[in-house]
């Protein structure tokens, strides 16, 4: 069911004083929002079930609520099951509580202006793909709730296929520069630009808990910060929420399709996901992440089993603090000792860069086709052929380089098509031996090489970062 349309939806206000019989009943208009939500559902928390702001509800087949009755004057109010989601006034500011006093035989229409946790005097920058998953979703095992966004291609809609997933921390920070704390990622505009070439994925964003957000995205005790609950943190994103989001939508749930990302503390918890559940979480970004916070990750980092299939991509600024290039350095040394090869690390660090969401927006679009979701540059597609007979260097990259191998039997064709539209980009000829550096491929986005020669015919997909 989505909310915040300009439909009618009848709820039932809970009462734990039941006397006598009659029939009374509510009705709740909620004005048109910036935000659907998938899977939120109306709650009345009142003086009747202790003020639970998730307090249980249930429709009958009517969508018509029943109130029981009660003596007095029931007090209530509106949320979508958390107290951070209530209804406020039309310019978002607490309302006084409803005030109900029962009558046999009436129906009580109420109207909710706007919702305190999506109001902003600013103008909302997301784009109409970023939804709410849930505003209450259960954060086992902290036994609290925290709203979850989810950002679902344009087309998801328009087929029947089945898309990487991202997951990413921070979830406050990634759509909507109205609704962020320190600015915004623009994930959803840059996945926009990303779907031309059908590269785009599901993007899963996890509000972070304010004063709890040390503890969650820190797997270990800090003696100043504290914190270390970051291992309860990361099951809640392997057992709760990965199975959840997989079993609700079309999804490719193979690590190499689940990538998961974030910055600072958000980084540090993103690697250690990663290397604690190699087999769920495929590509890795970590942006400027919070290394200095214990050196218990290094006994972690040398436990783990390296996978093959996993890649990661580390970016920061070179002046963030003194500690950060080294820091970084340091664990890639100690994945390359676990077995990670360089081929599956990519380390940039930015002269200009800076502790900040300005810095990891404009990183996150490199990041993201490197991080190749898809799978496109680690298949290729041989046709009638036992042999390579050429190679895609440095992809994904700016400047991707083909290298025409020396058993090549003779000159032939190279053939360069634009992956989603399957427009042709350039043809020539070749010889064994020749490498031809794409510089001339202006826009960014997956392409497919056909090597023809005779019957013989051989394709490599890449991809070419702006």
């Amino acid at each position: 069911m989505t909310l915040f349309k300009n439909i009618y939806i009848l709820m039932f206000i809970s009462s734990c004083c039941v006397a006598g019989y009659g029939q009374m009943y509510i009705k709740i208009h909620v004005k048109p929002n910036t935000f659907s939500a998938i899977f939120d559902t109306l709650h009345i928390p009142s003086n009747n079930n202790n003020w639970d702001p998730g307090a249980f509800s249930k429709f009958n087949e009517s969508n018509i609520y029943e109130i029981p009755k009660f003596s007095g004057i029931m007090e209530y109010k509106v949320t979508r099951g958390t107290w951070n989601a209530v209804e406020g006034n039309a310019t978002g500011k607490d309302i006084s509580n409803r005030t109900l006093n029962y009558k046999e035989a009436d129906t009580v229409l109420i109207e909710v202006e706007t919702w305190k946790d999506i109001y902003s005097s600013a103008a909302h920058t997301a784009k109409k793909e970023v939804k709410i998953l849930k505003s209450d979703f259960p954060l086992t095992p902290f036994n609290k709730k925290r709203r979850i966004w989810i950002y679902l291609p344009e087309r998801y809609g328009a087929d029947d296929d089945k898309f990487p997933v991202l997951y990413m921390h921070d979830g406050q920070n990634l759509f909507d520069r109205a609704l962020s704390f320190a600015g915004e990622w623009q994930v959803d505009e840059a996945m926009s630009v990303i779907s031309k070439d059908n590269l785009d994925c599901i993007v899963v964003g996890i509000d972070n808990g304010g004063t709890d957000r040390i503890d969650e995205y820190t797997p270990y005790k800090n003696p100043k910060y504290n914190g270390g609950k970051g291992e309860d943190y990361t099951e809640f994103l392997v057992k709760t929420l990965k199975p959840f989001i997989d079993q609700h939508f079309r999804t490719l749930p193979e690590p190499e399709h689940t990538g998961i990302a974030g910055s600072s503390l958000g980084g540090l918890i993103s690697f250690y996901s990663a290397i604690k559940y190699p087999n769920i979480f495929g590509k890795v970004g970590v942006f400027s992440p919070s290394f200095w916070y214990s050196d218990s990750l290094i006994a972690d980092v040398k436990a783990y089993v390296a996978n093959p299939n996993q890649k990661f991509y580390f970016v920061a600024g070179q002046n963030e603090d003194e500690d950060m290039v080294p820091d970084i350095e340091k664990y890639i040394n100690l994945l390359n000792n676990a077995g990670v090869s360089n081929s599956q690390i990519y380390k940039l660090i930015k002269q200009d860069g800076q502790h900040s969401e300005w810095f990891w927006a404009r990183e996150f679009p490199a990041a993201f086709n490197w991080l190749d979701l898809w799978g496109i540059t680690s298949k290729s597609n041989k046709i009638n052929t036992p042999i390579n007979y050429f190679s895609v260097l440095q992809s994904p990259s700016q400047i991707p380089i083909i290298v025409i191998n020396s058993n090549l039997p003779g000159k032939s064709t190279l053939i360069i098509s634009n992956l989603s539209t399957g427009k042709m980009i350039s043809q020539q000829n070749v010889m064994p031996g020749d490498t031809i550096q794409f510089e001339r491929i202006n826009r960014a986005g997956a392409y497919s090489a056909t090597l023809q020669y005779q019957d013989l015919k051989q394709t490599i997909k890449f991809v070419k970062l702006n």
